[in-house]
């Protein structure tokens, strides 16, 4: 079991695939409707783990490369070798560890700078919001600790937070069924870990910077966690508790809409952002047509998981590289050819000779 770096490259390349198809798939409300949101999250996992886990198993084929390809990596390996110049991927490793340390480090200041900050708001202790509130624990199956905070800053109702967690709203006067459905939508964010999530993802992204599918992956996450959300809190309810939840989601960005600026912090979850209109219809159509957890299909969800694994087994079982040993043991040939001769050690334990020109 090794890592190289075409099992890296080979890596990137079956996990963009994984991600890609998982999200066609989970644009179709089939697929909802008969996986569940909770399964689809899951098989966004399977991408992740590939990304993460990029090795050359025993069991693992090796395809040598054709063209222009092979070209490429022998003029790296056979025609250069045991030079001291820096190569183009000593480069590129080097700028990709830094970019991805520069944003690591900065995701974690201004993570730290937003707690710090929305601890200096204050915290509700009116009696509406006590009232409301604990309407919100009764129904909630389990009890956590939660600060419920004001600020003008903000324009969307959030919740921010892993260890001191906190729901953020807006300095607006809210009816009891407005102020109902934006705590527990929060609630239930924490409830489900979401947040956590959201964090790991975004770190995920900083690593992987360099992978357009990374960005696509992190969006539709946000969208999946923000559906789950929903539906969780809709289930079981009434058609006209669901009107009042979506009601006050569109009252929410009216609200949001009158606000020349929208604060948001790293790391948080938010009831509804004004800048994506097409989500937030989705999010709409999803929620009015039921497709809750009763909605999910037992043999179609085991089916769709089964071919996940087996494409995970199949992205383990070839990788394309060149059929020497990327270790490069070379040997020094007999003394009479020393300096114009060198061999290579292939997978499969024979040898490239190679003979320089005098």
């Amino acid at each position: 079991m090794q890592i190289t770096f075409f099992s890296l490259f080979m890596s990137v390349i079956w996990s963009s695939i994984l991600a890609v198809f998982n999200y066609f798939c989970r644009k179709k409300h089939f697929f909802i409707r008969h996986i569940g949101i909770t399964n689809i999250l899951s098989l966004y996992l399977f991408s992740v783990i590939r990304m993460i886990v990029p090795y050359e198993f025993s069991f693992t084929r090796v395809i040598p490369p054709q063209g222009v390809f092979q070209e490429l990596c022998d003029d790296v390996y056979i025609n250069n070798p045991g030079t001291k110049q820096i190569s183009l991927l000593s480069i590129l490793t080097v700028v990709w560890m830094a970019v991805s340390a520069v944003l690591v480090i900065r995701f974690a200041c201004q993570y730290r700078k937003a707690t710090k900050e929305v601890s200096q708001y204050s915290i509700r202790t009116d009696e509406q919001c006590k009232r409301v509130f604990n309407r919100v624990l009764n129904v909630s199956r389990a009890q956590l600790k939660i600060d419920i905070r004001s600020s003008s800053d903000i324009s969307i109702p959030m919740g921010v937070g892993i260890f001191r967690k906190s729901i953020l709203l807006p300095e607006e006067t809210y009816s009891d069924s407005e102020l109902y459905y934006i705590l527990r939508h929060e609630y239930t964010h924490f409830q489900n870990r979401d947040l956590v999530i959201k964090i790991l993802i975004h770190i995920y992204s900083c690593i992987f910077w360099w992978n357009p599918v990374i960005y696509l992956l992190k969006r539709d996450l946000s969208q999946i966690l923000e559906i789950k959300c929903d539906l969780d809190v809709t289930d079981k309810m009434a058609n006209q508790n669901k009107a009042q939840y979506l009601t006050t989601i569109v009252t929410m960005l009216k609200n949001a809409g009158m606000k020349e600026q929208e604060k948001t912090f790293y790391g948080t979850t938010a009831l509804v952002s004004k800048d994506y209109e097409s989500e937030i219809i989705e999010r709409f159509r999803l929620v009015s047509a039921s497709y809750g957890p009763n909605k999910k299909n037992a043999l179609f969800t085991g089916s769709w998981f089964l071919i996940f694994c087996m494409l995970i087994f199949l992205s383990y079982s070839f990788v394309i590289r060149p059929d020497y040993d990327s270790s490069l043991n070379r040997e020094k040939l007999p003394e009479a050819a020393a300096g114009s001769s060198y061999s290579i050690e292939c997978v499969d334990g024979t040898y490239y000779v190679h003979f320089r020109e005098q």
